[in-house]
């Protein structure tokens, strides 16, 4: 399979709806290829933090402590029967559950009564694209966090609840989500500047060593660019509606700080645009290098045949052979002696009187540039 037919499987399969249409809503049918869950949970606060990892959801229920935020991560969504347990214990909503293990929704902000839902899109991968779906659940004191696979780009956010560094130990859950939307956002940036580096690599070999396979590859990159602008652009209405729409899971305080994640979308958003329209400049830039060799050689072999045309007449004509001692109409030169070096002649200098116009003309490469200021002098003249 071609690398563009991998990349296209793998956003297939990252999308694909397991519901049955007109399936009941709230209907939780988990991918079968997904890993088990694996949990974790930090629960800390000015004097401190607590991590740890559990392996059941009743493990997490001396975890929800007044007065500290609680972060619960999630890694893999291949048990429903865990899904469904966490849904009691965070009392989370049936359409929640849904839309958390299937993993095709786009960036979005749903409220509830007791919780606040947000879908955001983390982009991975050096030439292998891949898009995961991230479910943040913000509620009172506790964040919840579901992802597809192990690893991600969130250590950032656990390395300053850790060190106590900024604001994050000192805040309240509104905060710690917006931190996680954050990291998420700013996890574009390597990846658009990977795309950067790749198109300024393309735009060099096209223009000192043009292959077979460029056009593929922009293509390729051009399909990726596309993927990305999908995942990118609702961000920038998710974070609005975190802005613009008043809920109490979202204090003013930390409304300032979404306004950082809301530049962050509006950036990504431009230099994926600009990514993409440069693609399609290399694109055209390729089929005109193509078009340009072609006329050239299209203008080689015109040249050729041009010359040849006017010899061909000459030998065709000799070639006749009309020789008769009671026909005015003979060619006297059949028996001339220099019949023959005389048609080579004429044929020869008719050949150099062309090449000599296509030159002066400037078909056959640049003409000097005393001729071309001469040739400019005398169009002005005229």
């Amino acid at each position: 399979m071609s690398g563009l037919g991998k990349i296209v499987s793998n956003f297939k399969s990252t999308f694909a709806k397991r519901t049955q249409p007109g399936a009941r809503p709230g209907t939780i049918v988990v991918d079968p290829k997904a890993p088990p869950p694996r949990m974790h949970v930090a629960t800390y606060g000015p004097d401190g933090v607590d991590e740890k990892d559990v392996e059941t959801v009743e493990q997490l229920r001396g975890s929800l402590k007044d007065g500290r935020v609680t972060w619960v991560n999630v890694d893999g969504l291949g048990d429903a029967q865990v899904i469904k347990q966490l849904g009691e214990l965070f009392s989370l909503h049936p359409l929640v559950m849904e839309d958390i293990v299937h993993v095709h929704q786009r960036a979005k902000v749903e409220e509830f009564d007791q919780h606040l839902y947000v879908v955001v899109r983390m982009m991975s991968g050096d030439g292998n694209l891949q898009s995961e779906q991230v479910s943040l659940i913000l509620g009172e004191g506790f964040v919840l966090t579901l992802q597809e696979r192990v690893g991600d780009c969130l250590d950032p956010v656990r390395q300053r609840i850790r060190s106590g560094g900024g604001l994050i130990r000192k805040s309240k859950a509104d905060y710690l989500a917006y931190a996680i939307i954050d990291a998420v956002l700013d996890g574009y940036f390597p990846v658009l500047e990977r795309y950067s580096e790749r198109l300024d690599e393309l735009e060099n070999e096209l223009i000192t060593r043009p292959g077979h396979n460029v056009i593929t590859r922009i293509h390729r990159m051009r399909s990726e660019l596309y993927m990305l602008r999908k995942s990118v652009w609702p961000h920038r209405e998710a974070v609005n509606a975190l802005l613009r729409d008043s809920t109490p899971f979202i204090s003013s305080g930390t409304r300032i700080f979404l306004r950082d994640c809301y530049d962050h979308a509006i950036q990504l958003i431009d230099i994926v645009e600009t990514s993409r329209e440069m693609c399609s400049d290399l694109r055209d830039f390729h089929f005109t290098q193509v078009s340009m060799r072609q006329n050239e050689v299209m203008k080689v072999l015109t040249i050729m045949a041009t010359i040849f045309i006017p010899l061909g007449f000459v030998a065709g004509v000799y070639g006749m052979n009309f020789d008769s001692d009671v026909s005015p109409w003979n060619m006297p030169e059949l028996k001339w002696v220099w019949g023959y070096p005389f048609a080579l002649g004429l044929m020869g200098t008719m050949a150099f009187s062309m090449v000599g116009f296509f030159w002066y003309r400037g078909w056959l490469g640049h003409r000097p540039n005393w001729l071309a200021r001469r040739m400019s002098v005398a169009e002005k003249n005229n």
